[in-house]
């Protein structure tokens, strides 16, 4: 009854606006819309000369596909396969190929090395190798910069998530000392004291590791993957090898070079080594489940090094390990369903493996590495390498994505060198190992960056500035003592 008698409201004389989408909505509209019109573009465009029309279209939709994992509408699977299905509906790949794509040898690799990763955050033996270090090395704040370093080397190759390494190993430790030490992120005043130092060495040694071993980085067996395209195979033992003295090289400058690009005002830290020991006591003696864990990881190490005299590939030693972490329990099944991220990794890895994969059958990166080699033509060897190799490498300012990165342009940069005369085992592995890299330059170009970064320890201008410092240090040391070395084993 109160209705009947509420005052009518005049009709407006002022007209009705037309409904507009939220901001939101208009954000991740021009997402979908820019690989789209990219794509289209590509598409209707004349295929260069001395090109097949069937080649260029293959590189409409892959460029479409990589845009879309840039500009990211929806996660990276979900664009592979909306790429990928897109494929199929034009004519340029077949769906047998989309389906064949999951199941290779690299792909199920980076799957099995997500699930031994799993056992070494479960089992709290990452957890304990760190603070071990800590215990050991701790008294000084550059050693803490060494102790975070070695735990990278020892758990990265059985963890190809430098994510779940940075924010499920490092991070937390990290950021204990610091706090123990009087540097808390939220203190613009004490951050500096050592936190901000500690959080710069453990993200650099992450990417550093990330480049020593195909299993410490899930886009590592694509560019492996890449390179096999182009002729050129690439073992496990073989990239470890190749990577070792650059590698350790880098590692043990890091904590040095910090000391002089983010100075921490904190130079004794005598309570860090308190702190790891209390740690250590909490967590009591060594469980058993560590010790199979520890076991299992260094047999896989053994199966890796020596898997190509025993007849066991990376990829065979990953599924025993796995097995075994099943039959002593120290892994569920339900730990497997839970690591989503593996299976998520399988479906994109997969799928750009595939599309990359067409790219160089139907001739597309021949084609390039011959039309624009010619222009390197009369250019010494060593200023076509360095010069790819640093477009390669600081090209990454504008992507947010290793992967995409990897696969946009490590097959025509390998090519263009290749075609300059530089031999074809220094060109992928000096590429894949700068995929990595150049993850240094910016908080976004990595998958450990954000967790990093997020800790909240170190400004933007600072990360910026020390990535831009440690980039020419990594440069020199892998564009120059890399290949010395890599003569000396007869790569080059």
């Amino acid at each position: 009854m109160a209705l009947s008698h509420a005052k009518k409201t005049p009709p407006s004389s002022t007209p009705a606006t037309k409904p507009t989408l939220p901001a939101s909505q208009l954000g991740k509209t021009w997402k979908f819309l820019v690989p789209l019109g990219i794509g289209i573009i590509l598409w209707f465009l004349p295929p260069p000369a001395g090109l097949e029309p069937k080649a260029w279209h293959m590189f409409a939709v892959f460029v479409a596909t990589i845009a879309g994992i840039m500009t990211a509408p929806l996660p990276m699977a979900a664009v592979a396969i909306i790429g990928a299905t897109a494929g199929v509906l034009v004519g340029v790949v077949s769906f047998a190929d989309v389906t064949r794509s999951t199941g290779t040898d690299l792909v199920w690799l980076v799957l099995l090395a997500f699930f031994i990763s799993r056992g070494v955050i479960k089992t709290g033996l990452g957890r304990r190798i760190a603070l071990l270090f800590m215990r050991l090395l701790g008294k000084r704040t550059v050693g803490l910069g060494y102790g975070l370093a070695m735990t990278e080397l020892l758990i990265s190759p059985a963890m190809p998530s430098i994510t779940a390494r940075a924010g499920g190993v490092m991070l937390p430790i990290t950021r204990a000392i610091a706090e123990v030490l009087g540097s808390h992120a939220g203190d613009p005043e004490s951050r500096g004291k050592v936190g901000s130092y500690l959080i710069l060495c453990a993200f650099h040694a992450n990417i550093i590791t990330a480049g020593m071993f195909i299993t410490a980085m899930a886009g590592n067996p694509l560019s492996v993957k890449l390179a096999a395209d182009q002729g050129v195979s690439i073992s496990w033992l073989e990239w470890a090898v190749a990577a070792s003295v650059p590698g350790l090289l880098c590692l043990a400058i890091i904590p040095l070079a910090m000391l002089w690009i983010a100075p921490p005002e904190i130079r004794k830290t005598p309570d860090a080594t308190a702190l790891a020991q209390r740690e250590l006591a909490a967590m009591g003696s060594i469980s058993s489940k560590e010790i199979i864990m520890g076991t299992i990881f260094i047999g896989l190490l053994v199966l890796w090094i020596f898997g190509e005299y025993l007849k066991i590939s990376a990829t065979l030693a990953a599924a025993i390990g796995v097995s075994l972490l099943f039959i002593t329990g120290v892994l569920t099944w339900q730990d497997a369903l839970d690591e989503k991220s593996a299976w998520d990794t399988m479906i994109w890895i997969g799928l750009l493996i595939m599309l990359a994969s067409k790219l160089n059958e139907y001739g597309m990166v021949k084609w390039f590495g011959k039309e624009f080699g010619a222009y390197l033509e009369g250019f010494p060897r060593l200023a076509v390498y360095m010069l790819v190799a640093a477009i390669y490498c600081y090209i990454h300012y504008f992507f947010a994505s290793a992967t995409a990165h990897i696969s946009a342009l490590f097959p025509l940069s390998m090519a263009l060198m290749v075609a300059a005369g530089i031999p074809p085992f220094t060109a992928a592995v000096a590429l894949g190992i700068l995929s990595n890299i150049n993850g240094c330059l910016t908080q976004y170009g990595i998958g450990s960056g954000p967790v990093m970064f997020g800790a909240g320890y170190v400004s933007q201008g600072d990360w910026w500035k020390a990535g831009f410092f440690m980039s020419l240090i990594y440069m020199v040391i892998w564009l120059v003592v890399g290949p010395l070395w890599w003569k000396l084993l007869g790569h080059v």
